[in-house]
């Protein structure tokens, strides 16, 4: 069984003003690898996520990730 089904998923520079989504080079990874991984982008302020390669189930995100999503969804329910 292939246990290299993470994505390490972020958006470089101030989540304010970028939106362009990147993904690790090293994607698909290790469940343990993309989670260290996305511990060191959080710690700069990014958004980061980690995803499941086929399914797309987020089992981690960025304290900024989920701000952003909050605001994602404020935003969709005003409209």
């Amino acid at each position: 069984m292939n246990t290299k089904v993470w994505n390490l998923m972020y958006v470089a520079g101030n989540p304010a003003m970028f939106t362009r989504v990147t993904a690790n080079a090293d994607n698909p990874m290790k469940r343990a690898e993309a989670l260290a991984g996305a511990e060191v982008v959080a710690r700069n302020g990014w958004r980061a996520w980690v995803e499941h390669h086929a399914t797309g189930k987020r089992i981690f995100e960025s304290a900024q990730e989920q701000a952003h999503r909050a605001t994602l969804s404020a935003t969709d329910s005003v409209t």
